[in-house]
């Protein structure tokens, strides 16, 4: 596969090495229809993701059996919020709500305590729903929409999502991209904030942009960082940066997460799945220095994890900071 193949120079000679490779182990059998979004909350130490169609948001202290909540709607990610243990905010297929996680009684798997909507979606005219999403180093949540019809092979099936920011004052939304796509995946930052990563999944290509740190405004200089090799397949799915400020993405299709070079594009690590369809992944732990990757089935569903090798490592995951909640 060339994704295990990468090209160095050294004294003007060029070599080909192969990536360091690992495997990660099912840590979480809860058969997610569509795993997505997993946060690390330092302030919770907890866990926690999305199963997308099954209306559910999972949370975990690596301790305790871990637990659900459902909400009436379909979830496109969930973000950790400035605020009390179990403060999250979730991007609905309607609207962003926000919900209170903390798991007062050990039985309690039903319906979610203290959610509270906080503003309508964009897009409500479109056969879009949100996507991927992650807070940006300022506290600020950065999300992209999904295309239900994008493997329709129709005009409905075209370009029609757009990337946003949401105001934390006001509760409007800001659109970021000068253009638009098919499917969001891959929104990450790196470690000062001053560059986003973002795919059109059907793409296979992951891009690099300049991102405003201060004030508002769209990205800007979007620069090529990685295309999936065409020997691999699937396409890239959610991501996660790591305090080196090198790229994880999920393969989903491929059963691999890979780490990339963000200066050269070199794939120089590789981990890999029992499964085919891995969907996003972060880090987590008291040291930051496990992986966690959620899946999707058909044969897949779980939560993986993976003691990081190397001394690698992750970041504090942004909080984001405290919505208004009464306009």
């Amino acid at each position: 596969m060339h994704v295990a193949q990468q090209t160095t120079t050294q004294g003007g000679a060029t070599t080909s090495s192969r990536p360091q490779e690992f495997t990660a182990r099912e840590c979480v059998s809860c058969k997610n229809t569509l795993g997505e979004s997993p946060v690390w909350s330092q302030r919770d130490q907890t866990l926690y993701w999305i199963s997308a169609p099954d209306q559910e948001c999972w949370a975990w202290d690596l301790v305790n059996p871990p637990f659900r909540r459902l909400f009436d709607s379909i979830l496109g990610c969930v973000a950790v919020q400035a605020g009390p243990v179990g403060s999250v905010v979730l991007a609905g297929e309607r609207m962003f709500l926000s919900a209170d996680m903390s798991r007062v009684d050990p039985g309690d798997t039903a319906s979610a305590g203290g959610v509270r909507d906080l503003c309508p979606r964009p897009e409500q005219s479109l056969p879009t729903r949100p996507n991927d999403g992650r807070v940006d180093r300022q506290g600020r949540m950065v999300f992209g929409m999904y295309n239900n019809y994008h493997r329709a092979g129709s005009s409905i099936g075209e370009n029609c999502a757009g990337l946003y920011r949401l105001n934390n004052e006001n509760l409007g939304v800001e659109q970021i991209l000068p253009y638009q796509y098919r499917v969001s995946n891959c929104i990450c930052f790196s470690p000062e904030g001053e560059t986003m990563y973002f795919c059109d999944t059907p793409t296979r290509k992951v891009y690099a942009f300049d991102y405003p740190v201060s004030g508002n405004g769209p990205v800007s200089n979007r620069r090529l960082l990685w295309t999936v090799p065409a020997d691999l397949p699937g396409g890239p799915d959610g991501a996660q940066v790591d305090a080196e400020g090198h790229v994880w993405v999920s393969l989903s299709g491929a059963g691999k997460v890979v780490r990339i070079d963000p200066t050269s594009g070199a794939v120089t690590m590789v981990v890999n799945l029992p499964v085919k369809c891995p969907t996003s992944v972060t880090f987590g732990g008291r040291d930051l220095d496990e992986m966690f990757i959620t899946t999707r089935g058909p044969d897949g569903g779980g939560l993986y994890r993976l003691k990081m090798p190397n001394g690698i490592k992750g970041l504090p995951e942004p909080e984001l900071a405290a919505v208004r909640e009464d306009i």
